[in-house]
Formats: C-alpha cells, sequence, structure tokens
C-alpha cells in the first residue's frame, strides 16, 4: 500500500488539496487553489504543504504524534476560522473517497485504517490549537480585568505568572 501511496502521490496530493479548499466558501476556494505561493495565497501554500508532509508521512514509519505535527500548520489555520470541530477536520476523510481509485482492493480497509489515523491525529490537534485560543483568551480578559481595576485603585500590580494562574511559593 505504502508503494502505491508513493507511485500516485502527485494524483492523491492534488485531489486531497482541492477537496479540502472546496470545503471553504466558493469565493475562498477559489482563490486559495489559485497560487501556492507562499506570500500571494500563505493558507493555500500552507494547506498544500501540510497534505504533502502528511502524504511522505505515510508512506514511512510514522505516530500519531509525527501526523499531528504535519497537521499542525492546516489544522492551525482552520482552528481559528468559522470550522465547527467536525467541519474542520473533515477533509481527512476525503482521501478514503480519493484513494479507492488508486489503492487494490486488498488493501483498502488498511488505507481506511491509516485514513481514520491521520483523522484522530487532526482532530487531537484541533482541540489544542482551541484549548491554547481559550487560554489565550483567557489570560486577556484577565489582563483587562486587572488593569480596569489597576486604574480604578482597587489591586496592587500582579506579576505575570499571577495573570497566568500559577501558584506563588
Amino acid at each position: 500500500m505504502k508503494q502505491t501511496i508513493k507511485k500516485n502521490r502527485n494524483q492523491l496530493l492534488e485531489s486531497w488539496f482541492h477537496a479540502t479548499i472546496n470545503t471553504y466558501p466558493e469565493e475562498s476556494a477559489r482563490v486559495l487553489g489559485k497560487k501556492s505561493d507562499r506570500f500571494d495565497n500563505p493558507v493555500g501554500a500552507v494547506t498544500r504543504e501540510s497534505l504533502e508532509d502528511v502524504l511522505t508521512l505515510v508512506t514511512e514509519s510514522f505516530g500519531r504524534e509525527g501526523l499531528e505535527k504535519a497537521l499542525d500548520p492546516v489544522i492551525r489555520i482552520r482552528a481559528v476560522q468559522a470550522f465547527n470541530p467536525a467541519d474542520a477536520v473533515s477533509f481527512v476523510f476525503a482521501l478514503k473517497e480519493i484513494g479507492e481509485s488508486v489503492i487494490e482492493k486488498a488493501d483498502i480497509i488498511k488505507f481506511y485504517r491509516l485514513v481514520d489515523e491521520i483523522a484522530l491525529a487532526a482532530f487531537n490537534r484541533y482541540m489544542k490549537c482551541r484549548e491554547d485560543i481559550f487560554l489565550l483568551k483567557a489570560t486577556e480578559s484577565k489582563r483587562r480585568i486587572h488593569h480596569a481595576f489597576e486604574r480604578a485603585g482597587l489591586v496592587a500590580e500582579l506579576s505575570e505568572g499571577d495573570l497566568l494562574g500559577s501558584k506563588k511559593s
């Protein structure tokens, strides 16, 4: 199966890239699909590079941690956009249908398991990104409230550690 993926890598990549950008609204998908230049189209370029890294990784020995690292750039972008969790990682499952045209019938179940493993890694990374976003928002809220109280003369100055919620010794 890995040899089949290597042999058909470009076809899989192109189809998967287009399936991924088609999860965006029509106008956005049109822009994202035009160029893969990091400066003209950073989201499209990062998406393509991440998918390419995943396909490279699955032809080698890999673990979920490696998949998460490869998926991180594209998932990080989708985590801050208007995607719900299911839609943010749904692009991974498009690979199942795309792979059916090149993967031999005897290996299709193994391929589906591989795609499921990629999806689990994508979901783990998505949840980590959302957790980081939540913590950033909570910290910013604490800072704003603290500054308002400080201006009102209601509190003494706190350290950065206090704002981040760390315990004093």
